[in-house]
């Protein structure tokens, strides 16, 4: 009999239903037991329509209550290190959307107030929970199609009505592409080949709203010749997929999204040789629902925590390609550095 564990919710964007209160229903030892947003009406919607018990006025007065154990934060990205250290402070657990923050110095700080208060912090990457990645990185270790020669990425979606107002278009907010985007991209390759590149480079005209970056280039150099590059853009229609170019086969990870609605995820391998092609499946699964099960376990200590160090490496490898992209752009560098 798992012990329960009853959640606290700041923020009620949109995307709240799909990652947290939904996914949630059908995991016996989880809760939400409260919600808290910048106005009350919006926090108290939510909760009727999902049978959230407590409404809280503030952050605050949610951090305050004793019997919620863990909170999911669900806030533009500016202000993701500042309530992630507030919960650490008040004894709380944190689960927070990505990107965990925005620049090195809010990591080093987060870091410090998890480990002086003794509680676990997770940035939400839910494609981190997945079987397919460890799959990806036993082909790669493996060598049955020799050498991995080339990684490309593209990860794309058309913004919807009211991105024009949202943290997205503001760049002192965290807005942009890159910062919503990439930390996927950064993720699957510190998992799959790790982020000790010789070189990175970043690319951007930053002609979308308020100069953030619309459309962002970016490419990894690794010793031995292996290239990363990724094309992350508001201004193409949906896709995600990772390619892997292989010495004698192609391995491709299709609209990696797609367990976020539930569905089945697959690699296609296709040998260069004779252009046979296999796929591979695995068992429908929500990203979300293994997320919170994870996370719940670490609370429980079932299982080890994911280690902040490599979100900070993450941190700073997109600090380094976004400061690229703004020299070339010819953007000053205390904008650049929110990157």
């Amino acid at each position: 009999m798992r012990k329960r564990q009853q959640i606290g919710v700041i923020g009620a964007a949109s995307i709240l239903p799909r990652v947290l209160l939904e996914p949630v229903r059908d995991i016996g030892h989880l809760r939400v037991l409260g919600i808290a947003s910048r106005t009350r009406s919006r926090a108290q919607r939510v909760a009727d329509e999902y049978g959230i018990p407590l409404v809280f006025d503030s952050y605050e007065e949610l951090l305050a209550c004793r019997e919620i154990d863990w909170v999911y934060i669900l806030l533009s990205n500016h202000l993701h290190a500042e309530w992630t250290i507030k919960a650490a402070e008040a004894g709380k657990h944190v689960l927070v959307e990505k990107p965990l923050c925005l620049h090195s110095a809010e990591v080093r700080a987060i870091q410090e107030a998890a480990q002086r208060h003794g509680v676990h912090v997770l940035e939400g990457l839910m494609v981190q929970h997945h079987p397919w990645q460890a799959a990806v990185k036993d082909l790669i270790d493996g060598g049955s199609y020799g050498r991995l020669l080339e990684i490309g990425t593209r990860i794309s979606y058309l913004p919807r009505a009211g991105f024009e107002t949202s943290y997205r278009s503001f760049p002192e907010l965290g807005g942009g592409a890159f910062q919503d985007l990439g930390c996927y991209w950064l993720q699957f390759l510190q998992a799959a080949v790790g982020l000790d590149a010789e070189s990175y480079a970043g690319r951007s005209s930053f002609a979308g709203p308020n100069g953030c970056d619309w459309t962002f280039e970016a490419e990894l150099g690794y010793p031995g010749g292996l290239k990363a590059s990724t094309v992350i853009s508001f201004e193409k229609p949906y896709k995600a997929s990772h390619t892997l170019i292989f010495e004698e086969a192609a391995v491709s990870a299709d609209d990696f999204f797609r367990p976020n609605l539930g569905y089945r995820m697959g690699l296609k391998i296709t040998e260069r040789s004779t252009g046979e092609t296999l796929k591979r499946f695995w068992e429908e699964q929500s990203y979300y629902a293994g997320q919170l099960i994870y996370f719940s376990d670490v609370v429980e200590g079932l299982r080890e925590p994911a280690n902040l160090e490599a979100t900070a490496a993450r941190i700073a490898a997109g600090e380094r390609i976004y400061r690229s992209a703004a020299a070339g752009a010819g953007i000053p560098p205390i904008h650049a550095a929110r990157g």
